[in-house]
């Protein structure tokens, strides 16, 4: 994945701030302690809270969520997966609910579903696409080698496009549907 210049110097700096990882013998392990000991402290840091695969940015109003999910291709040797971010109204998702009761109380922001959050002024997509990211882009983790560099690319990508985003959505009331 090519980054612009400002996203190099930006995930070098967070690079920088990471723990070291011992190596793990399997990408699963890897991927694991990548979220658990570098993306999760991080992510607490901004304000997030949650857990190793799905984390919430605080809001009253809104659904602001990011999630983590691995590919179901992944081997022993590497792990590929996909970070998606979901931006919708608590009330309209309530309506969604009311019209589709199977719909989950919170929704989860690596599963598609079937509605427009961009209607109500929210949005649902691959963090490769907030980033400009075009194609099957995704990250990657290996067994026996260090994740900093991808932990610091998606965390990048993450401040760049997903911070300002949800912060300005916050407590904003939501776009009438």
């Amino acid at each position: 994945m090519s980054m612009h210049l400002g996203e190099r110097s930006e995930a070098r700096r967070l690079r920088s701030t990471l723990p070291p990882l011992e190596p793990e013998p399997t990408a699963r392990r890897t991927y694991r302690a990548m979220l658990e000991r570098q993306i999760q402290p991080v992510m607490y840091g901004w304000g997030f809270d949650g857990s190793d695969e799905q984390y919430r940015f605080p809001s009253e109003v809104w659904h602001l969520l990011v999630g983590f999910a691995p590919m179901a291709w992944s081997t022993v040797g590497a792990v590929r997966f996909e970070v998606g971010v979901l931006a919708v109204p608590r009330e309209v998702w309530s309506q969604w609910r009311a019209n589709e009761p199977a719909l989950p109380e919170e929704p989860n922001p690596t599963v598609y579903y079937a509605h427009d959050a961009t209607a109500s002024g929210g949005l649902a997509a691959p963090l490769r696409e907030l980033a400009g990211e075009s194609g099957d882009v995704r990250w990657s983790v290996h067994a026996n080698a260090d994740p900093a560099p991808t932990a610091a690319a998606v965390l990048g990508a993450i401040r760049r496009h997903v911070l300002p985003a949800f912060a300005g959505r916050s407590e904003a009331p939501p776009i009438a549907v």
